[in-house]
């Protein structure tokens, strides 16, 4: 899918802009209003009367309240609890409302996976604050709008004084002054370039002149050759590393073990004398604190260092592996592996794998694999690699443990593995590694 992200301010000119766009690019592109999905949450919750805007106040909102998106043609409908809010959610006060009920954690939640979600089916345009560094991390093409706040007042105030008789343009100006604070400042930075995002300042210029712009831009950037990333997901022992090398190998693409990465980090927390038993999250911020972890590429095999020091040698111990289950949760850790796995990606052809690649990591990768196979082989395959690497370990233990490491997996609090919806399900349980190969290759070749 062809993923291109239009982020921006206030009045900016956002929502007129990629719905232009989608009509004059080649191509059956869809546009996800995602402020759309904020002032429907936004509507609900004023009507609703849930009372002053709080952690517990939303979160039992959103027990109450389910949302889903869909098409008429191209014009985008919400519906909150079976209702179509649509006509009702573009005033000033729900705008409003819908910037300040935003930044509640387990709302953006809900609205990550109903925009992620239209990313994975659809060659789309979206629109909004945090697309290009949250939902669509690796979109095709990035767009920053922005424009001289005063320019911004105005237009907005010319669409609301068509619905709105008590509209001001001091009061349009002084709430988008109080929008474009919130926005950012709110600690979490969503309304921010990326590194890749081409800033569009249309002060100066129309609607007509900005989209023949941006125009410009998305086919220049589409002219440059696209890296195609794959992503291999799957339960321990499912077979997904060795699936990984073999199949970047026949393709001649780069293989990025995360896993090994998080071993490293465990590595480096047995190292550094950090203790095993005081593992909370407090104490595991102090660790990640003193950390600067590097991948490198050496004659084609992945090394992880981390401070400088190579622990590529020692990340295969049941004890690592065990400790690096422990450690890889918590969020400061998968923010800083986060960062290496994108950048990565962004620049080669790869396959990837782990547990949340194509869930999380590179939610646009074009091609997402998850590997299973039944826990008892599963377990034979754990405890004859640590009898070939001399540990002394017995059948029932290895089983205990891949069960409770399922468990863990499939119910942390982030980074979660699950099989999202356009993944291609490979059963390794009765498949040698050249069938699995060639049933991946069938799949790509299919599609590419």
């Amino acid at each position: 899918m062809i993923n291109i992200a239009v982020d921006g301010f206030a009045g900016s000119g956002k929502s007129t802009l990629v719905r232009l766009l989608a009509k004059k690019l080649d191509g059956d592109f869809k546009v996800l209003d995602t402020g759309a999905i904020f002032r429907g949450f936004a509507y609900a919750y004023l009507k609703g009367n849930f009372g002053e805007l709080n952690e517990k106040n939303v979160r039992h909102f959103l027990k109450l309240t389910s949302l889903n998106v869909h098409f008429e043609g191209d014009e985008q409908h919400v519906v909150v609890n079976g209702e179509d809010v649509t006509e009702y959610i573009r005033t000033e006060q729900v705008s409003s409302f819908a910037s300040k009920i935003s930044v509640f954690k387990e709302l953006r939640a809900k609205y990550l996976v109903i925009a992620q979600n239209f990313a994975c089916e659809n060659n789309c345009i979206m629109e909004g604050r945090d697309i290009g560094s949250v939902v669509m991390p690796n979109a095709d093409v990035k767009i920053f709008l922005t424009a001289n706040e005063k320019v911004r007042a105005q237009r907005r105030y010319e669409q609301l004084k068509l619905k709105e008789k008590n509209v001001t343009l001091k009061k349009v100006l002084e709430d988008l002054r109080e929008r474009d604070e919130r926005d950012l400042n709110n600690g979490q930075l969503f309304l921010r370039p990326t590194n890749e995002s081409v800033i569009v300042d249309n002060t100066e210029m129309d609607l007509d002149q900005t989209c023949e712009y941006c125009l410009e831009i998305i086919n220049k950037k589409m002219k440059k050759k696209k890296y195609i990333n794959i992503a291999i997901d799957g339960y321990v022992c499912s077979g997904k590393s060795t699936l990984a090398r073999a199949l970047a190998h026949e393709l001649g693409y780069d293989v990025f073990d995360v896993g090994a990465v998080y071993r490293g980090v465990a590595c480096a927390f047995d190292y550094m004398k950090f203790d095993e038993k005081k593992i909370n999250e407090n104490y595991i911020e102090k660790f990640a604190e003193q950390i600067n972890i590097q991948v490198d590429f050496i004659a084609g095999t992945e090394h992880v260092l981390v401070n400088g020091i190579d622990y590529t040698s020692g990340l295969r111990t049941e004890h690592i592996s065990a400790l690096s289950a422990k450690i890889s949760p918590f969020t400061c850790i998968r923010d800083k592996v986060l960062k290496i796995e994108r950048a990565f990606a962004r620049n080669h052809n790869l396959v990837m794998e782990g547990r949340d690649i194509g869930s999380h990591v590179l939610p646009n990768a074009d091609f997402k694999f998850f590997c299973n196979a039944d826990e008892k082989v599963r377990a034979k395959r754990r405890f004859e690699q640590q009898k070939a690497l001399g540990n002394d370990v017995n059948f029932a233990d290895v089983l205990k443990e891949i069960k409770a490491r399922d468990y863990a997996d499939v119910n942390r609090e982030h980074g979660a593995l699950k099989m999202v919806k356009d993944s291609i399900l490979v059963d390794t349980t009765n498949k040698s590694l050249e069938e699995s190969v060639k049933f991946c290759l069938a799949k790509i070749r299919a599609k590419k």
